[in-house]
């Protein structure tokens, strides 16, 4: 299930991912993050909150069209914080950011526990 978080503004999209995660969840997070760039933004801020995920319920067309369309618009992107209660998740993003962030250009995706959601908060407003 895709919802968009409170704190949400500006240049900066929150959202949150539980349970399953289908082909629908996202297009309504592609739906938000074109929203936000048809703001003005040139760069969009986000953070996606993985709390509880269920990983045997992804949809793998939806891992694929959210990794398309993710990497169509590399260039849009700046600070990406991933919220999560997983080591597997933390592994993953860390390697991610290895393989596609670029700190000049301030494209930086970083893990934070879910104790940590304020700092996470504090890191897409930076």
């Amino acid at each position: 299930m895709f919802k968009v978080l409170e704190g949400s503004g500006g240049n900066v999209l929150g959202a949150e991912i539980s349970g399953a995660y289908t082909v629908q969840d996202v297009e309504q997070f592609e739906k938000a993050c074109e929203a936000v760039i048809a703001q003005g933004h040139d760069k969009v801020n986000i953070l996606v909150k993985l709390d509880q995920m269920q990983w045997s319920k992804v949809e793998p067309k939806a891992f694929f069209k959210d990794s398309k369309y993710a990497l169509g618009h590399i260039k849009q992107m700046r600070h990406l914080a991933i919220v999560g209660d997983s080591k597997l998740e933390e592994v993953m993003v860390k390697l991610d950011n290895m393989i596609f962030g670029r700190e000049k250009k301030e494209l930086i995706e970083k893990y934070f526990d879910v104790a940590d959601m304020d700092q996470a908060w504090e890191f897409v407003r930076s």
